[in-house]
């Protein structure tokens, strides 16, 4: 007899399963793609013991049809592709039919829906990856999951899963994840009875801002070429480093271009950059969550990237205000309280409880790069360091600079200025 087994089906489903799901945020992250690829306008996620108890996502989707329902937890069920060809040009967030399956293996799991085509709605119940019964039941329209007994025929897996804290941390950085790539849509996370997020439709500024509580709004820049378009939002003097990137709405992670990002945008930057590149030019069936692409045009992606930060990048919209006029009559006063000049390189400001420290020249150049769209021009012909400043020439300043909507980096990435709290400089003291 050889040595080579056919490994028994179960078996096979359990391994399948252990690929895709490993820890609760799995489960989250799968359970919130299908919400967003049936429609969902508000999604509503609960959990419990950091989702080792309980995981509850509920949305207003379109929901699922009663005969459709049995079919959920099958292997390789889904709606989105029928044949081999379709996998070069899929739109949506899931399509291989192994999500909901394989949180079914490893669990016992309840789903609720009701389709907008009929009147009521229908729950199927399953445990182990075999249904239990399917129902009637009173339900609106949309589809809530509830998962339970997370990993109870896999206690190896439930027992290399971490704190209720640190998993509870995975969950939290999942829905900010899809809330960021998808702002029109309501996203509302409970964990342990408290609400954690409470996001209402917006738009991508206004979430970003809402979610990491910025004082101001994120730089915006935009870009495109034969392949595709990009688009960057990026707040520089950030908390660490932190980058999120979105491929045709999907979160991704390549290596190369979050080199490249940090490279560009240097240390402690927040960064969210969204690119529209052809499904056909993208393989993102390469790994079991889906969470690596490859990119047919790799080259011609990084190209992308360059024009967000290189010679050819999109400028700062111009204002009018700052094209037509000098006139600092038409500047409203800025918001920071001028201390001083600091070996005529550097303005120093007071703004609600903190200390910035401007680089003049890089200050003045983000306005006149906003004004010519020329890096070259707006270098040369801006401010420099050693040159001597009055309070109304740094008022000014700072004027036009809050106008343009308080950039974050000049056009060649370096930030603009530094803060420090009065409480860090107090604390310092030991007062």
């Amino acid at each position: 007899m050889g040595e080579v087994k056919v490994l028994p089906p179960e078996v096979r489903k359990l391994i399948a399963a252990g690929e895709v799901i490993e820890r609760p945020a799995n489960v989250v992250k799968e359970l919130v793609e299908n919400s967003l690829d049936a429609q969902a306008k508000s999604v509503y996620v609960e959990t419990l013991q950091g989702g080792k108890r309980l995981i509850e996502v509920r949305d207003n989707g379109k929901g699922i049809l009663k005969e459709d329902l049995p079919k959920v937890i099958l292997e390789g069920a889904t709606s989105k592709i029928e044949k081999a060809e379709d996998l070069f040009s899929v739109k949506t967030l899931g399509f291989r039919g192994e999500a909901l399956s394989s949180i079914a293996e490893v669990s016992r799991i309840t789903v609720t829906s009701r389709h907008f085509s009929q009147d009521r709605g229908y729950q199927l119940l399953a445990r182990g990856g075999k249904a239990e019964y399917l129902r009637e039941v009173a339900h609106p329209v949309g589809t809530t999951v509830v998962v339970e007994e997370l990993f109870f025929n896999l206690p190896v897996r439930l027992k290399f899963l971490k704190s209720a804290k640190t998993e509870r941390k995975h969950i939290t950085e999942t829905v900010v994840t899809y809330a960021l790539a998808n702002p029109q849509v309501a996203f509302t996370l409970i964990q342990e009875g408290k609400r954690v997020l409470e996001l209402k439709p917006s738009s991508v500024e206004e979430r970003i801002l809402e979610i990491f509580k910025l004082e101001y709004p994120p730089f915006r820049v935009q870009a495109q070429n034969e392949l595709g378009k990009a688009e960057i939002f990026y707040y520089t003097n950030f908390r660490s480093n932190k980058f999120f990137i979105f491929l045709n709405g999907r979160p991704i992670f390549n290596r190369e271009l979050q080199t490249y990002l940090k490279n560009k945008l240097g240390y402690k930057t927040l960064a969210v950059l969204f690119l529209e590149i052809p499904p056909y030019l993208v393989d993102v069936n390469v790994h079991p969550r889906k969470e690596e692409v490859r990119f047919l045009q790799q080259r011609k992606v990084l190209n992308l990237l360059g024009k967000l930060f290189g010679e050819e990048k999109t400028p700062l919209p111009p204002l009018e205000m700052l094209k037509n006029s000098t006139e600092t009559e038409y500047l409203q006063p800025p918001q920071f309280e001028i201390l001083g000049q600091v070996e005529e390189t550097l303005i120093v400001a007071y703004r609600k409880g903190f200390i910035y420290f401007f680089d003049q020249h890089l200050l003045d150049e983000v306005v006149n790069f906003a004004l010519t769209g020329d890096e070259t021009k707006a270098c040369k012909s801006s401010i420099k360091a050693g040159d001597k400043l009055s309070k109304k020439q740094m008022e000014e300043l700072l004027s036009r600079w809050e106008a343009l909507g308080l950039p974050q980096i000049c056009p060649h990435g370096r930030p603009i200025f530094f803060k420090i709290s009065v409480g860090e400089i107090l604390k310092k003291l030991g007062r």
